[in-house]
């Protein structure tokens, strides 16, 4: 399988009293980013307000308010591939993760013939846990529970697994979430890079089935020779 160019992650809080204090606690988290390994982001551009509010507190009451029977908010994570967004001119990083964030939660919203809910997100900036140390732009998003159906009224909507996964020919599906990020992000990238970021990442996958390859081909030594493993 091909190294994926983003990864979205969908969740959601339930409308119990362990949800809402689940909600809080994780929009304090998001917003103040109590984490050593954060960089700061600046005020004006921490909380993205699509709908749901500007500030931790609003986009926690506007919930409350928008909340369905099954569903308090929805919970997105949407992470762009740091080796790609490496490629991107440092002045322009944030705000393509800002671009793909909102072009993939709507489109995502579109391809499943329902209306754009209210939405806000949060922009987060921390370095990669491997030994790289590479900038690591992403967004945690929260999505109103219920949609304004156009009439006046608010409805709940149901998110398939199909819609969420990567198997069971999840990403062939035009409303797959995986499928929408991937294609809006590449179409980003394209634009903002050329086509050139294509070919380096079909070089870089060649060269990493190689390794691999090359990894599991059975030493000649292999029936003579066993090194110890220090566990």
């Amino acid at each position: 399988m091909s190294k994926p160019t983003i990864i979205p992650n969908w969740k959601y809080q339930k409308p119990t009293k362990g949800g809402y204090r689940g909600l809080k606690k994780l929009l304090k988290y998001v917003s103040h980013r109590e984490s050593p390994d954060h960089r700061p982001v600046e005020p004006d551009v921490r909380w993205t307000d699509c709908g749901l509010g500007e500030s931790w507190q609003t986009v926690y009451a506007n919930a409350g308010r928008f909340a369905g029977p099954y569903v308090l908010a929805h919970h997105m994570v949407i992470s762009p591939a740091p080796d790609l967004m490496a490629l991107v001119p440092e002045h322009m990083r944030a705000s393509i993760t800002q671009e793909v964030t909102e072009r993939t939660i709507e489109e995502w919203h579109i391809a499943r013939d329902l209306n754009v809910p209210e939405y806000s997100y949060c922009l987060h900036d921390r370095d990669t846990s491997d030994d790289y140390g590479m900038q690591h732009l992403h967004t945690h998003i929260f999505v109103a529970g219920t949609i304004d159906n156009g009439v006046g009224e608010r409805i709940s909507h149901r998110v398939n697994r199909e819609q969420v996964c990567t198997d069971r020919g999840g990403l062939d599906r035009p409303d797959n979430l995986h499928h929408i990020a991937r294609r809006e992000f590449e179409l980003v990238l394209d634009r903002a890079l050329g086509h050139e970021w294509r070919q380096l990442r079909e070089l870089e996958q060649a060269l990493r089935e190689k390794s691999l390859s090359d990894a599991e081909r059975p030493s000649p030594f292999a029936d003579i020779y066993t090194p110890e493993i220090d566990l």
